[in-house]
């Protein structure tokens, strides 16, 4: 697989018109790349944010994106279209309905711990229907730095064909190299890698199964909102505003807060269930259960 992608034109295309996007749109934006690259060919054209089923709907329509793709496919000016997405469902939605070569899916240990279906359903749904499939994001946005090798080699055991990695110093590529060197992680290692992994601690869910189903919910939504990085726990001045600015990277928390008010949990029973759970990763699993409540019905958690 050639691991090129290619964000359309100079700005996400997705986002590029309020009306949604045409034949004519998508065709002009083709054209902008092409040159702006100084090529004749595109060997992946990315359809990259996909944000809700509406706006697939417009992208699937008579005379939307999707028809002016294929036209270009046709023509050679590109080989395929890939697909993104800050929604998770969107994959599936995507795999399903649209003629997809690839996908650009985030694979870490930190978004693992409260999108388990990027590994459980979205993956194994692309290799199913013969899709390729890059990861991003193997360091969270550089919310890893402190565990570079292991957070590279945790990702490469991910299975995807390619890995995409942003990096801000030379000692993470030197560190990427490293990793690299070493080969993906394999089960055993990732389960080390989870349970030291500083960025985690004592109060990132792991999902371990020791609590009841409904608090590993919970806790997978709290991921929703703030990607659990919002601990209120102490932390070096430089650690904590990396957390504030990458906390809400994922427009999610109005899923969140949507799933959370259908389930209809009483307070009183979820705390009732914190109170009997030892966890294996030390943490304080009434005091998250507390936080994550308040960050999903709109408390002041500094209170708590």
């Amino acid at each position: 697989m050639v691991n090129v992608g290619i964000e359309s034109g100079d700005q996400n295309v997705l986002d590029a018109h309020k009306d949604g996007l045409s034949i004519d749109d998508i065709r002009r934006d083709v054209e902008i790349t092409l040159g702006n690259l100084k090529t004749d060919h595109i060997e992946f054209y990315y359809l990259h944010g996909l944000p809700n089923e509406e706006k697939l709907e417009v992208i699937m329509g008579p005379g939307g994106a999707l028809e002016g793709l294929l036209k270009a496919k046709e023509e050679g000016l590109i080989g395929g279209i890939g697909l993104s997405s800050h929604n998770p469902p969107m994959y599936l939605e995507g795999l399903r309905r649209l003629p997809l070569s690839l996908i650009l899916i985030w694979s870490n240990y930190l978004e693992d711990m409260y999108l388990p279906e990027i590994s459980g359903e979205i993956m194994p749904l692309a290799r199913e229907k013969g899709v390729g499939i890059t990861a991003m994001k193997p360091l969270a946005d550089g919310f890893l730095y402190r565990n570079v090798e292991d957070a590279i080699r945790y990702s490469l055991g991910s299975g995807a064909e390619v890995l995409v990695c942003g990096m801000n110093s030379v000692e993470h590529v030197r560190q990427v190299a490293a990793a690299v060197r070493r080969g993906a992680a394999d089960e055993a290692e990732r389960e080390r890698i989870l349970k030291d992994a500083p960025e985690l601690g004592a109060y990132v869910c792991r999902q371990c199964g020791d609590c009841t189903a409904r608090l590993m919910e919970l806790f997978r939504l709290e991921g929703y909102c703030d990607r659990q990085m919002v601990d209120y726990l102490e932390h070096d001045p430089a650690n904590y505003a990396l957390r504030l600015r990458l906390s809400k990277w994922f427009a999610l928390e109005g899923k969140a807060k949507e799933i959370y008010g259908k389930r209809g949990w009483k307070r009183g029973d979820l705390l009732a269930d914190a109170g009997k759970v030892t966890c294996p990763y030390g943490i304080d699993v009434p005091r998250k259960t507390s936080l994550a409540l308040a960050k999903l019905e709109g408390e002041d958690a500094n209170r708590l």
